[in-house]
């Protein structure tokens, strides 16, 4: 199974297989996994747009640079999966 690392993995992974859902491609048990579960598409727009978030950082163990790519794959996985 191939996950999505990075917003254009995952952008070529939707399109190279359109019979699946854009989730699928999202490693269970990450942050981006994490963060589809636990909010809303307006949340995870709203997120896109922030600075990183030094709590979820620490916590994930993430750089600013990782937390900025996973809340982005959380995000447009959720708006293909959704058709938004």
């Amino acid at each position: 199974m191939d996950f999505a690392r990075t917003a254009d993995e995952l952008e070529a992974l939707v399109e190279a297989n359109p019979n699946r859902f854009p989730t699928e491609f999202i490693e269970e048990g990450t942050f981006a996994d994490a963060l589809m579960k636990k909010h809303t598409y307006k949340e995870l727009a709203t997120m896109v747009q922030m600075p990183a978030n030094p709590g979820q950082m620490e916590e994930w163990n993430l750089t600013e640079d990782q937390w900025t790519e996973q809340v982005t794959l959380a995000w447009l996985a959720f708006k293909h999966e959704h058709s938004l």
